[in-house]
């Protein structure tokens, strides 16, 4: 009996401690690690849902266009304690065109399902030094050889820090490279057709209270070193509940 009380009371631990959350963003386009995922007017959302106080968080991540050309749903989970988090995307782009399986979402064979496992392991290193350190892997999915034989295994590794902060004032510098811990004789991965920078940012934030609810908007701009493009976003954050 004593188990089955201590089992409730723990239970009720975690419900007191758990929290939904949702929020929702508008922008000129979606970017991604170097790439222009979507053109056009882009909202995305999220939904998710967070324990032991933030400790562990489950969640789904959407978005689309205006044109409806671009559609995606995403499945995430994420672990964080002190400045480490540790992050697996399961995500499934299921737009129009697409030169891949774009019609089975519950397909997780690894010769023919469309979606990707990322693995991101981050490390912010605190307040004196606010850098953000990012390591991500494609664990499973369509980051596959030309042979269709195995996984490159596809990394894209990430710097940020803020350069300027000032009243509601934001700005952030970055900076990203990629490349396979897979080469299997190909310096092709996700990113890109060789190894190298593919994501160089600067984004500008301004905290714009509207009703005293907190809505930032910002201007991104994104280049793309080794793919020879750069990329320019303005975006607005709708609510963040």
């Amino acid at each position: 009996m004593k188990k089955y009380i201590g089992l409730l009371l723990m239970l009720f631990s975690l419900e007191a401690t758990a929290q939904l959350h949702m929020k929702a963003n508008l922008q000129t386009n979606h970017l991604w690690r170097g790439i222009e995922v979507a053109d056009g007017l882009v909202i995305t959302g999220d939904v998710n849902y967070s324990l032991c106080n933030g400790l562990f968080n489950l969640g789904f991540w959407g978005g689309t266009n205006t044109q409806g050309t671009y559609k995606e749903f995403n499945n995430h989970i994420s672990f964080q304690y002190k400045g480490f988090s540790l992050a697996l995307w399961d995500t499934y782009n299921f737009s129009t065109g697409a030169t891949y399986n774009n019609k089975e979402f519950f397909n997780y064979k690894a010769h023919s399902t469309g979606r990707f496992l990322d693995a991101i392991l981050n490390y912010y290193c605190g307040e004196r030094f606010p850098l953000l350190i990012s390591w991500s892997t494609i664990v499973f999915g369509r980051d596959r050889n030309k042979e269709n034989t195995a996984n490159k295994y596809s990394t894209f590794c990430y710097l940020e820090y803020p350069i300027y902060t000032k009243s509601r004032w934001h700005a952030d510098a970055g900076i990203g490279g990629a490349f396979a811990l897979n080469k299997a004789g190909s310096k092709t991965n996700f990113y890109g057709n060789t190894n190298g920078i593919v994501h160089v940012l600067l984004k500008v934030t301004f905290d714009w209270t509207l009703a005293k609810h907190t809505m930032p908007i910002h201007a991104c701009m994104v280049w793309n070193p080794q793919a020879d493009r750069a990329f320019f976003q303005l975006g607005i954050q709708l609510f963040n509940l």
